[in-house]
């Protein structure tokens, strides 16, 4: 099953009082391995979207079938210096399954537990 994971944070005040160039070298020392150390288990994009939302100014797009590798890749990226040094807050998550209705409706078909209307 493939899994789609959009992370939703929120660029805090401490983030964008820093100068563009100490930005770059956290994305550069920080983020970057972060990703490269996962990029064989997930597909990772990164989007600045402030231009475009109030409250969330950027999205980390994950697309995996390794729901438990993404899991480690959470847990490592919330403990990285972007979350503990408060540069940014995690707004939201959100996770869906590609074509999950198809699977939820091809079991119900043979699993009598599911009720269908």
């Amino acid at each position: 099953m493939k899994y789609q994971v959009l992370l939703l944070l929120r660029a805090t005040p401490k983030w964008m009082g820093l100068s563009k160039a100490y930005r770059d070298k956290v994305f550069t020392d920080v983020v970057y391995p972060l990703l490269l150390n996962y990029t064989q288990v997930l597909q990772i994009k990164v989007f600045s979207t402030e231009a475009f939302h109030a409250s969330v100014s950027d999205v980390i797009n994950i697309e995996t079938e390794n729901i438990e590798e993404y899991y480690r890749f959470l847990q490592q990226l919330k403990s990285s210096k972007i979350f503990s040094e408060e540069y940014f807050e995690l707004h939201d998550v959100i996770v869906g399954m590609e074509n999950g209705f198809r699977k939820f409706n091809e079991d119900a078909k043979t699993d009598k537990k599911f009720v269908m209307n």
